[in-house]
């Protein structure tokens, strides 16, 4: 459609007959937020919104005059769902196994997640590992639930070159919008790192310059997995810090990370990623340290309602 000179975006959707959720009109409640997926938003029409938001084309369509052509969708609108092959299914620790999946074009940032589809009906949401400028394949981290339906289909039924699904990407917990000389602090346990290592990586190969700190946690030391990997890379960068935290050896990541954390908080630019009750501790000990709630970026893992 086109606009009327001096005409927003909430306006021509309305007088098309659409109806758009909105509330103020004045760029203030963000109710009617939506998302460009191709040209820019005018830089007035992402006011208050964060970086993460401003990098995925976010945008307040009340107050976005457009001056170039924009394909828009509603903010959730992932697309639709596409094929993939399984490319290796290995194990990481003793209930956790690194999934690699290869598909056609998929644009992504490293720490956003996706839907994994194995079968109509079975879908579940997992973080991305991988770097798509480093890696021919999309990678995740996934626990194993005894119950879980997933778990089941990943350790019973699905084998390399077997089709499934996926969909996506969605999800704020990416390295874009953060500040190359600001502290950098990656706190998360469990498979909470896969899309904290996807983070470390982007920001390394973007030239992060300012100390990078990783705190990860889990219940006990075989459960910090890729810890090779990551002594690797804080041997090779100097200002990266690898902190492993085991629970069944006293190590609680969230008070270590929160004792070290706090007096810069302020200063440092903040990804948590884990358990619900891990990240909302965290955000709310560190916001009340003094960090940007802006500067906060977190997922949280909900598991799936237990089969039956």
């Amino acid at each position: 459609m086109e606009t009327a000179p001096g005409e927003t975006v909430l306006d021509a959707l309305l007088r098309a007959g659409l109806e758009p959720p909105h509330s103020c009109r004045a760029g203030q409640c963000q109710t009617c937020m939506l998302r460009a997926t191709e040209g820019r938003p005018p830089v007035e029409s992402q006011n208050g919104l964060t970086e993460a938001q401003k990098a995925q084309g976010f945008f307040l369509p009340c107050i976005c005059r457009p001056t170039a052509p924009m394909i828009i969708a509603l903010p959730d609108d992932a697309g639709a769902p596409q094929e993939a092959a399984i490319r290796e299914i290995e194990p990481l620790a003793d209930d956790i196994v690194r999934l690699r999946i290869e598909t056609g074009s998929f644009a992504y940032r490293p720490g956003q997640f996706l839907e994994l589809i194995a079968e109509p009906g079975l879908g579940r949401h997992y973080s991305l590992a991988s770097h798509p400028e480093e890696d021919a394949f999309l990678e995740m981290h996934i626990r194993l639930h005894p119950n879980g339906r997933m778990s089941r289909r990943l350790t019973d039924g699905l084998r390399p070159g077997h089709k499934l699904h996926i969909a996506g990407p969605r999800g704020s917990c990416f390295y874009e919008g953060v500040n190359k000389d600001q502290p950098l602090t990656l706190i998360g346990a469990g498979t909470g790192l896969a899309p904290l290592y996807g983070v470390l990586r982007d920001a390394l190969q973007r030239g992060h310059r300012g100390p990078i700190r990783l705190y990860h946690g889990a219940r006990g030391a075989n459960g910090l997995y890729l810890a090779d990997e990551l002594r690797a890379l804080a041997k090779a960068h100097g200002h990266f810090v690898y902190i492993p935290a085991a629970l069944d050896a006293g190590g609680d990541v969230a008070a270590l990370a929160l004792e070290a954390e706090a007096p810069s908080a302020a200063d440092s630019a903040f990804f948590l990623c884990g358990g619900e009750n891990l990240v909302k501790r965290l955000k709310r000990d560190l916001f009340m340290a003094g960090a940007s709630l802006k500067a906060i970026r977190s997922d949280a893992f909900m598991p799936a309602a237990p089969s039956a």
